[in-house]
């Protein structure tokens, strides 16, 4: 019996690092993330909600901190997070109904426009939360 050696006939996969990823495979990935997201970025809804619980002083504090450089970057992402999911999964569900949508080029189409539309609409909260203030 031989021993494979390590210049076997057999091809070798592309790393990770020179393979391109297709767009399809990114939002499949990015939506998994979005939600994982989702479930850390509640706490600082649930933070926010206890300050209101807990009266002015401590609502005070938390706004003080979520009006931040930092806490308004990690909103930001909370919200392209919550949008991004939410568009995602619209997305899904219109596959559900018209499976024709999976075809490959189609697919491709509406995972560009899933990008687009998390980044429209995440601008858009933003744009009206500034301007309701």
């Amino acid at each position: 019996m031989t021993q494979p050696t390590s210049t076997s006939e057999r091809p070798l996969s592309p790393h990770v690092s020179i393979y391109r990823w297709p767009i399809t495979m990114a939002m499949s990935i990015a939506h998994r993330v979005s939600g994982g997201a989702l479930y850390f970025g509640t706490v600082f809804l649930v933070i926010w909600l206890a300050g209101i619980a807990c009266g002015e002083e401590a609502f005070n504090k938390i706004s003080f901190i979520y009006s931040s450089f930092i806490g308004r970057t990690v909103l930001l992402l909370y919200t392209l997070a919550l949008v991004h999911h939410m568009v995602g999964g619209v997305r899904h569900l219109f596959w559900d109904v018209k499976t024709s949508l999976l075809q490959k080029q189609c697919a491709t189409g509406t995972a560009w426009a899933t990008v687009g539309i998390s980044i429209v609409l995440t601008l858009a909260v933003w744009i009206v939360a500034y301007v309701l203030r």
